[in-house]
């Protein structure tokens, strides 16, 4: 059964891994925000962990911001959350500020079509997971990212599993390996990279 939820009752969400494990993230109920579960969380972060020390990440889809700001805490250097939504920008703007993260995390108020047509720097690690309900956002994000180079190591992409098919052939179109994945329910979580 669905649960219902007021759509002003903030929710939250805890960072699994690195300094600030255990501390709460705070996000709007908002339709299409599911932040990535916690096991799903704690498998993409056992892969990443070697690569994170220093890297500079991009949280495309930041809704909860909870990808890039654990990002941060495992030790990324530098993290851009992308945030179109308002209200979930504001709670993302909160987080930073408690969590002490401003030296680290940036916050992009802004459509992420728009925001990788005018980025110009690439990413060690992108975190890529849009509304499931939006089918052409996932393969329009990820063509962006390739196009414009952005990516050096590591994407991240969640999807649902109906999208499976069309992820497969974004891969192959444009030359990249699946090198993990997993799975919780319906939800696919795949950690690509350059062949």
């Amino acid at each position: 059964m669905k649960k219902n939820v007021r759509s002003n009752t903030p929710q939250e969400i805890r960072i699994n891994s690195g300094r600030l494990r255990g501390r709460k993230l705070t996000f709007p109920s908002v339709e299409g925000l599911r932040p990535t579960l916690g096991r799903s969380r704690e498998t993409l972060f056992n892969w990443l962990r070697p690569s994170l020390p220093d890297a500079t990440c991009l949280d495309l889809f930041a809704g909860s911001g909870v990808l890039g700001m654990e990002a941060a805490s495992v030790g990324a250097a530098q993290v851009v959350l992308v945030e179109q939504h308002a209200e979930t920008a504001k709670h993302l703007a909160h987080s930073i500020d408690t969590l002490d993260l401003g030296d680290i995390c940036s916050l992009e108020i802004a459509d992420a079509r728009s925001f990788l047509g005018r980025c110009h720097s690439s990413f060690d690690v992108i975190f890529v997971d849009p509304p499931f309900a939006d089918n052409g956002l996932l393969e329009t994000a990820v063509t962006a990212i390739c196009e414009s180079r952005l990516m050096s190591q590591w994407l991240y992409l969640e999807f649902d599993q109906q999208q499976e098919a069309t992820v497969n052939a974004l891969l192959l179109r444009h030359g990249l390996s699946l090198a993990k994945s997993t799975k919780a329910g319906s939800t696919r979580s795949w950690l690509v990279q350059a062949q």
